[in-house]
């Protein structure tokens, strides 16, 4: 089964830009045009999952990072002592 083909029209100085890429790298000009969609894809993937992360956090009443450094620790570890009596305190007992 043959491929569907287009024709694509670029300015001159994309068309150049992308065929040296594909010199440089022993490739064809469709293999080189692929992976830049493929690599987009990943970006806007990696930009959506960075959005509802930030919604999320939003969400939970924000980071709750304060100026005095002393409240920082003691929060990572009470954060430490949380997570060891959730996942490995019945261990020890």
């Amino acid at each position: 089964m043959a491929l569907e083909t287009v024709t694509l029209e670029l300015p001159a100085q994309v068309y150049a830009d992308l065929q040296s890429l594909a010199t440089d790298e022993r490739s064809d000009l469709a293999e080189i045009i692929t992976r830049l969609v493929a690599t987009a894809r990943r970006r806007r993937a990696w930009l959506h999952d960075l959005s509802a992360l930030r919604e999320q956090i939003r969400q939970e009443g924000g980071l709750s990072v304060s100026a005095d450094k002393n409240e920082v620790v003691e929060r990572l570890r009470q954060t430490r002592r949380d997570i060891f009596e959730a996942e490995y305190a019945h261990l020890y007992r």
